[in-house]
């Protein structure tokens, strides 16, 4: 097995709980490990840190899987962590009397980082981001059958972990049957079509939905825009709730048909949806003074590392600017980032810098992030990526 010997003044993160090995951490390699095998990470003094898969390529050269030198990292190890995460959703959360759609396993925050799974009414769709759980795919695979036993298993690749891991693979069917149509899964009661393995992430954003429960009480007799709609999400709460109008805005075609089917499955008659730009269209609500009560804004990640934060917080300031115009005196803006390098506080300066602007003063209601089904380890709070705000602007 090789080994990862760590830089002076480099392991007290690794040693407190942290799983993540940089590249500009490591004083010397010793042995010749391939990429996605097993190493050893030893502190500077010599002392067993952990063991992780190597990524030669990535900046992010391990994560540590295991605390010791002896554990086996085989298939009963990857059937006891899927196993402990199927016990902290259908039990301690008790997510089944929820939704029937939730991810099973989130890297990190269930102890298997590099690996995603969400399940879709007993489908799973899973995501390899690290070579070292994409060569060891097929153990993995046959883990979750025996653990999930689900109808069928997809991949939907994260393209850009993919390119930085070295890792060549494509979405598709893996294991199982394929769906002859789109699935129906529910939420909180609201219904759900979902194409396996067809669209952004894996089909369909889990991870907002205990965001969507918390304003769909303020939706009552309100007018509503919903942009970055994709598939209906905050809109179709909106119109179930109650909402006199709602309005959903999103660039791909394909989303808002789904959206649009999603609206009658759940008999939202005053939805409607455009495929436009946000901004094009905030701009034009602007123009011709028109008003909503209620303006959501979830646009898709801006910043994919720390170096693209600035761009990122300058394009979060303009959105918000352009959608606090078009919030009625009174209303409420929502709006997330699921950009995990820009940190709390900078997006919510986003917000006070576009008041700022505009003269308006705005005052936070709520502040949320990602679903329980989306845990994130206390040592590694880079997890944390979803920001959800509520406010209310006079």
């Amino acid at each position: 097995m090789g080994e990862l010997r760590i830089k002076a003044g480099r392991a007290k993160p690794l040693w407190r709980g942290h799983p993540w090995v940089f590249a500009d951490s490591i004083a010397s390699i010793e042995g010749s490990p391939g990429a996605g095998d097993l190493v050893l990470v030893r502190a500077p003094d010599g002392r067993p840190i952990g063991r992780g898969y190597y990524s030669p390529q990535s900046a992010i050269v391990s994560r540590i899987l295991v605390r010791d030198e002896e554990t086996p990292v085989d298939a009963a190890f990857y059937r006891q962590r899927l196993a402990s995460a199927r016990h902290l959703r259908d039990v301690v959360l008790d997510l089944p009397m929820v939704s029937d759609a939730y991810r099973m396993v989130h890297s990190e925050g269930d102890l298997l980082p590099g690996l995603i799974v969400d399940s879709f009414g007993g489908r799973l769709v899973v995501q390899f981001s690290t070579i070292g759980m994409h060569r060891n795919r097929e153990v993995i695979l046959d883990a979750l059958e025996e653990v999930f036993q689900p109808s069928s298993i997809h991949e939907t690749p994260d393209r850009r972990a993919c390119e930085k891991e070295g890792i060549e693979t494509r979405p598709g069917l893996l294991r199982g049957s394929e769906p002859n149509e789109q699935i129906e899964i529910t939420e909180n009661g609201i219904q759900f079509r979902v194409g396996l393995a067809s669209g952004q992430k894996t089909g369909f954003y889990a991870d907002q939905r205990e965001n969507r429960k918390h304003i769909a009480r303020l939706f009552r007799d309100r007018t509503v825009l919903d942009l970055h709609c994709y598939t209906g999400g905050f809109g179709l709460y909106a119109a179930v709730n109650g909402a006199e109008e709602v309005l959903g805005v999103d660039t791909s075609g394909p989303a808002l048909a789904l959206a649009a089917e999603n609206a009658m499955l759940n008999h939202g008659r005053q939805v409607s949806y455009e495929r436009a730009d946000a901004k094009v269209v905030l701009d034009r609500c602007h123009r011709e003074k028109r008003k909503f009560d209620i303006v959501v804004c979830d646009p898709p990640k801006y910043a994919r590392d720390r170096k693209h934060a600035p761009k990122a917080l300058r394009a979060y300031r303009d959105l918000h600017l352009r959608a606090m115009r078009v919030v009625a005196p009174g209303g409420l803006l929502a709006v997330s980032s699921c950009s995990g390098s820009v940190t709390e506080a900078e997006f919510d300066q986003t917000l006070r810098d576009a008041a700022y602007d505009l003269g308006r003063d705005i005052q936070v209601l709520h502040c949320g992030g990602q679903a329980s089904d989306h845990p994130v380890h206390a040592a590694c709070p880079e997890g944390r990526y979803l920001k959800f705000r509520i406010v209310s602007v006079s």
